[in-house]
This record gives structure tokens, C-alpha cells and sequence, in this order.
């Protein structure tokens, strides 16, 4: 009786799980159905807005042009673990349509990009067919990479130079990142009295490598200048107007965000870029973030659970000795830019308080995923600049239009482009 009993409360039980099952596929199938009926997904139009209390340039401006950085999410690193509520945006046929369509909405005149993959199959047409012309570059040990694109009706590109952070003998590094830079001077067409020099970098990602990240940061900046110095004595004719732009994966609490656009830093901030310092590798159980480091097995991981995806390294105690001091850092990057630097999009707190970060100013995030919210973008430009003013940059979107992470249906990558508009005279 007790074996009837038995057999008969499992049968029911098979039965309830085959009816629950049946009921999960009818949904999919629903859902996907529904899908299937939506239109393709268009990126949500952003709002350009002046900038309050922008500064005046003292002569009549000689002409106008559009900077846009964006970095674009690598197919490469897409782990769909880690976009959990993406779906089928994480799909690469989608995806690319949305993130191209946005590039073409706003047609910049020059475009710094960062983690280009595919780009031989499918940006270089595509940008080709947009009018630009354009630089490519990937370190070889990655899959994805940077490309400053221009409009050759605007600028013409005078000289074009890389940056290898790991080769370069400024100072000692503390991680082998094969993180890159590129550098393009740029001179306008119609006034070549005029030009920039523009850099395009994607720093360092890990949270915990505060001062390599303030090391390429520097060696940045100083190739920059470099490069504009040589440029100022080479063509005293045309003024030559320093640009960083990029990823610096910095928030605006970084000490490295502080060196740029401060004349010191705090005790506090010194302290903790000595301890990454020194022991560089010592809080790599710091909060879940996700790996940029594209290999051949590439994804976007969580380091404390996957390590072996991430290909940086560590270097050894005794290359460690060879580092110099943070403040030592912070000098080398101050003297290769006396002027400090200004964070264009700090404006935005006086435009959109409500999509700020109180204090600084900066926009509450260009970086929006599941695992992490915050701003990484930045476009700086010297602060007692007189030939060159931004006069709008491009706002962030309200909120709820991103929730709950990027990529959606209004936004193919995980970063909000960021894009100034600006003035210049000579």
C-alpha cells in the first residue's frame, strides 16, 4: 500500500514539473514571439545644451568643430553572464547597427574610439561611407583596439604617432597591461593658422591599479606634449592646442583624475598610490568589475572568479624597487603640463543635477552595467586654454532610459558617448 502511495505522489509530481515546463516554453515562445514583432531597436537621440557660464574667447571665432569619444564594447569581451539583462542586444548583428547608427547621428568632425573590434569587416566601410578618414591600432596581444577618425573636409592630418604603455621608459611600470595610446595632430582646412593635437588612450581597468593608472596617465599627457611642443617649433605659423581624450577607467574620486586637474594631491590619495605601488596585486578582491584585457579566449570577466582570463601581469619586487615615488609621479606629470587640466564634461552638474555627480560636476556615469555605474570617460582641455572654448557638450540621457544596464534597446554599448562641441581663434 505504502509503495502505491508512493508511486502514485511521484507521478503527480512528474506531472506538476512537465505542466511547469510546458508552461516556461510557452512563454519563451511568447516572448520571443513578441520580440520578433518589435521594430529594430534605434539609438535613443541625446540632447546637446550649452555650457553655463562658459568662458569667452577674446578675439571673434574663426570656426567651429565636434569631438566624440566613445567606447564602442568590444564583441571580443561580451560574456553574457555579465549583461544579464541585455539579451538578444548582446547579439553582434544588432548591436553594430546600433552603435554605427549612433556614430552617424551625430556626425562629430573627429571621433576618439575605444575598444574597436571588427573594424576591417565592418568600421572601416562604414566610417569610409560616412566621409572619414581614420587610424586604426590594437595592441598584439589584444583583439580590440583605438581609432581616431576625422572629416578631411574639416582637418587634415599633419602627423600621427602611437603610445606603447608598457615599453615606454618614462617611469618603471608595475603591471604588463598592454594598454596603448594614439596621438594625431590635426590641422583645420580653412584656417591652418589652427590645429590640435589629440590623444585617444583606454587606461588600465583594474580598480586596485591606481598608480599605474596615474603612470600611463602621465606618459600619456607627456607624449602628448611632446608631440605639440615639437609641432609649436617645427610650424610656428599654426598654434597647436593639446587634447586628451579617451577611457581612462579613472572615476572622478581617482587620485588620477585629481593629479590632472588639481595642483596637488590629498595625503590620503598619495597614500593609496603607494600601496598600489608597492604592493600592486594585493587587493585583487576588490569589487566585482569586468576584465579588458581582450586574449583569444576573450570576455569581459570577474576577476576574483575567473583570473586566468585576465593576460596582465604583475612585475616582479625587483622592478617594483625601480618605480618611483607617487609624488614623484605627479611631479613628472606636472612639469610635462605646467597648466592644469580642465574636465569638459564637469560642466554637467550646472546643466543636469539630477544625472551629476555633486562636486565634481561630472556626469553621474558614462559607464552603466550590471556589476558597475560611474563615470570612466573624459575629455580634458588645459584650463587657462585662450585659443580654444567647448560651447556645448552632449547631455546624458535621464536615467530610467538606461536602467537596468546597458547594452538596451536605446543604447548599443555599455558607455555613453561623450561629445563637445567647440570655438576657436588664433
Amino acid at each position: 500500500m505504502g509503495k502505491d502511495n508512493i508511486d502514485i505522489e511521484k507521478l503527480k509530481q512528474e506531472k506538476k514539473a512537465k505542466k511547469l515546463e510546458k508552461k516556461k516554453l510557452s512563454q519563451q515562445k511568447a516572448q520571443e514571439k513578441q520580440q520578433k514583432q518589435l521594430p529594430p531597436p534605434k539609438p535613443l537621440i541625446r540632447s546637446f545644451h550649452a555650457i553655463p557660464n562658459r568662458k569667452q574667447l577674446s578675439k571673434t571665432p574663426l570656426g567651429t568643430f565636434s569631438i566624440m569619444s566613445f567606447n564602442l564594447l568590444a564583441q571580443c569581451l561580451i560574456k553574457r553572464k555579465l549583461f544579464p539583462d541585455s539579451g538578444d542586444m548582446l547579439k553582434w548583428k544588432t548591436r553594430r547597427n546600433m552603435v554605427s547608427a549612433e556614430i552617424e547621428m551625430y556626425k562629430s568632425d573627429i571621433m576618439c574610439l575605444q575598444e574597436v573590434d571588427n573594424y576591417t569587416e565592418y568600421y572601416k566601410p562604414i566610417l569610409e561611407k560616412l566621409g572619414y578618414m581614420a587610424e586604426y591600432t590594437k595592441h598584439p596581444k589584444k583583439l580590440h583596439g583605438l581609432l581616431i577618425a576625422y572629416n578631411p573636409k574639416v582637418f587634415q592630418m599633419i602627423k600621427y604617432a602611437t603610445v606603447d604603455y608598457d615599453n615606454d621608459a618614462l617611469c618603471t611600470k608595475t603591471w604588463i597591461t598592454s594598454n596603448i595610446g594614439q596621438i594625431m595632430a590635426l590641422k583645420y582646412v580653412d584656417h591652418p593658422e589652427f590645429g590640435i593635437v589629440i590623444g585617444n588612450t583606454h587606461l588600465y581597468w583594474r580598480p586596485v591599479a591606481l598608480y599605474e593608472r596615474l603612470r600611463q596617465t602621465t606618459i600619456f599627457i607627456n607624449s602628448i606634449m611632446n608631440v605639440q611642443n615639437a609641432l609649436q617649433y617645427a610650424e610656428p605659423n599654426t598654434q597647436w592646442v593639446p587634447i586628451p581624450i579617451g577611457d581612462f577607467n579613472t572615476t572622478p574620486n581617482d587620485p588620477s583624475h585629481t593629479a590632472v586637474t588639481m595642483a596637488c594631491i590629498s595625503s590620503n590619495e598619495e597614500a593609496q598610490l603607494e600601496a598600489s605601488r608597492t604592493n600592486p596585486g594585493s587587493l585583487l578582491s576588490d569589487p566585482a568589475t569586468t576584465s579588458e584585457d581582450g586574449n583569444d579566449s576573450a570576455t569581459k570577466t570577474i576577476p576574483e572568479q575567473t583570473p586566468e582570463q585576465d593576460e596582465s601581469e604583475k612585475i616582479d619586487q625587483k622592478e617594483i624597487q625601480a618605480t618611483i615615488s607617487a609624488s614623484e609621479l605627479v611631479a613628472i606629470l606636472h612639469k610635462s603640463s605646467p597648466e592644469l587640466w580642465h574636465s569638459i564634461y564637469s560642466c554637467h552638474g550646472d546643466i543636469d543635477p539630477k544625472t551629476s555627480q555633486p562636486g565634481s560636476g561630472e556626469p553621474k556615469f558614462t559607464n552603466y552595467t550590471a556589476a558597475f555605474k560611474n563615470t570612466l570617460d573624459y575629455m580634458y582641455l588645459r584650463k587657462n586654454e585662450s585659443l580654444l572654448v567647448p560651447t556645448e557638450v552632449l547631455t546624458l540621457p535621464p536615467e530610467e532610459t538606461v536602467m537596468p544596464s546597458l547594452p538596451n534597446r536605446n543604447f548599443g554599448s555599455d558607455h555613453m558617448c561623450l561629445i563637445s562641441k567647440f570655438e576657436f581663434t588664433v
